[in-house]
Formats: structure tokens, sequence, C-alpha cells
């Protein structure tokens, strides 16, 4: 990655339309200060003084986020959330970085999804995360809301030169019939799947499995076999370029049987990597939306998640200004 690769593909970001479709959450965290709380008159527990909350996008949502940081002006979001408090959080959410809600499904027939994080603190600067509180649903679309996915899915992917799907949750947004249609959009378009579970079903797509995500799809053993054999095994199902994260060692992309091996950027504890596939996500799909060759995208990808990881304790972004600096030293 170059000074002049970087800049020709940031100067092009803004000029980009991106679609998502797939799962979004809203991701609250709770601070409690423990050094108030007073044992209960009712009950013999000592409960958890709420002194601040912070709420960010997950998920499908992070990806938005980082779209949004990296300069992309134009984002239609395609997805279905509840009518309780966390969608008119994720509404805001998605408002603050400028992503429109006009195609977004609200249903009383769903929840919004949501993680949710009490965060104990004290006299000491040890912190301590209870079990986490989750919002998700337990049933698949019913037919009539996955028709009106499909409406708006088709008419976003009319719209825009990139199309990324978010196949993160059991009951999601993404359905089987949803996975066909896509695949018949990746004859059309650049589309990018990332798929916790499912990534073996999607053809003719762009899929970024992790490694081990994609020695599941395929059936081979990772040590055994190693990753290139898995992502030239994967392309052969998916019918199309495949990539495949290695985590600190990089990424590959397979595409005609051959395969191209990109590196990461060295990272400098501490270092969080919690959303760091979806920075990744975000910034080689800009980047190969914007023209450059596969690898430079990779690598592109790379830096953004390089970038995000340095933020401990939060899913983070990465701007152009942070890409600039975090280039030029050598990272």
């Amino acid at each position: 990655m170059t000074k002049e690769i970087l800049e020709q593909i940031l100067a092009k970001i803004p000029q980009l339309r991106v679609g998502l479709i797939g799962d979004c959450c809203v991701d609250v965290y709770w601070d409690a200060d423990m050094r108030l709380s007073e044992l209960s008159r009712e009950v013999p527990q000592f409960p958890l003084p709420v002194v601040s909350e912070r709420f960010s996008l997950g998920a499908g949502g992070n990806v938005l986020a980082n779209l949004a940081a990296l300069g992309v002006e134009n984002i239609q979001l395609v997805t279905c959330i509840g009518t309780d408090w966390r969608s008119f959080m994720f509404k805001k959410l998605i408002h603050d970085i400028g992503v429109s809600d006009q195609y977004l499904l609200e249903t009383s027939q769903r929840v919004t999804p949501a993680y949710c994080k009490p965060m104990r603190h004290g006299i000491s600067d040890v912190v301590y995360e209870d079990a986490r509180i989750d919002f998700v649903n337990r049933q698949e679309l019913s037919e009539e809301l996955e028709e009106m996915m499909l409406e708006r899915l088709r008419t976003v992917a009319a719209q825009v030169d990139v199309l990324l799907v978010c196949d993160q949750m059991k009951n999601g947004c993404i359905t089987e019939r949803m996975i066909t249609e896509i695949s018949e959009l990746g004859k059309k378009l650049p589309v990018l799947v990332d798929s916790r579970d499912r990534i073996g079903q999607y053809h003719h797509v762009i899929m970024k499995p992790n490694d081990l995500e994609a020695s599941r799809a395929v059936g081979l053993d990772l040590k055994e076999h190693g990753a290139m054999k898995i992502a030239q095994a994967l392309e052969q199902i998916n019918q199309h370029a495949v990539i495949v994260t290695l985590g600190e060692n990089g990424a590959l992309w397979c595409e005609n049987g051959e395969c191209t091996h990109a590196p990461a950027f060295p990272a400098h504890p501490p270092i969080d990597i919690v959303g760091a596939g979806d920075s990744f996500l975000a910034g080689f799909s800009v980047a190969y939306g914007c023209g450059v060759k596969p690898y430079h995208a990779l690598r592109f990808g790379s830096l953004v998640s390089n970038v995000t990881i340095h933020k401990v304790g939060t899913t983070g972004t990465a701007t152009p200004v942070e890409l600039r600096c975090a280039l030029e030293k050598g990272m």
C-alpha cells in the first residue's frame, strides 16, 4: 500500500454508492459504580448503580459506521427492526452517521437486536463485565416480512455500485430465499458476503469468511489442509472469487484457482480485535468498488482494521486522516 494508492481510493470513496442488507443491532454499555451500591431493602442483593450509558452500532450496523467514517456519502440500508426503545436508538444512531432509514422495515412482529453489557467499576481500575443481556429474535421472518425485505433488496440493488451482506444472526434478516436472490444479484454487481454460519450456501458473490468459517464450509480441517487449499475449495463451491481472512497473518484472495496473499499491517499492543472483521469488510468493499486491484483492496481493508483494533474498549472506525497517519507510521 503506497500513499498514491491510498489517496486514489480516498478520492473516489465519496462518489461510491453502497448498499447493505442484513443483521444490525445496538450495543449498549451500562457503567455501574459499585461504590454507590447499597443493600436492597426488598432482597438480599446489592444493585448495580448505573452512572452512565453508551450506545453504538453493532453487527452490520458497525459496518455502516465504518463506511460512513471512511467517507461514503450514499449508503442504503435494508434491515428489519422492531418498534421498541432499541429501534428508537438504532434510528438515532444511523441518522447520526448520515444513513437513511428509507428502506428500513419496522414491525411489532420483531424485536430490535441489542447486546447490553453491564460494566462494574469500583475502587481499583479493574472493570468487571457482568453477563451480557441479549435481545434477539427467536423465530424466522414471516413470509409477509420476507417479501417486503426482498422488494427493498431489489430496489436498493438497482441503485448501488456495491452490495454488502451481513448474515450474522440465527433468525435474523437473511432467509434461504434471500440467499438465492443475493446469489443471483452477484452475477450483476459486486456483492460481498460476511456470513457467520452459512457462507457455503452463497454462490457468485465475493465471500469473506475467516479461515475457521471457511474450513467449516468446505468440510476440511484447517491444520491439515491449510488456508490456501480451503480457499481454493471454497472458490469452487462459490463459482466466484473469495476472500479468506487470516487474522494477524493478513488475508487471501482466491480467483481462478490462484491465491494471492496480502499481509496484515503490524499491530502494537494494546489492541482490541472486536469488530475488526466489520472494519475489514467496509474497507475492502469501498476499495474494490473504487476499482483498485484485489491485492490493494485487501491491504486497504487491513489498514482500516489495523486502525480500529488500536481503539481499545470499543468497536472503532477509521477516518481518512487516521489512515494517512497509520500508513506514514508504517503500521
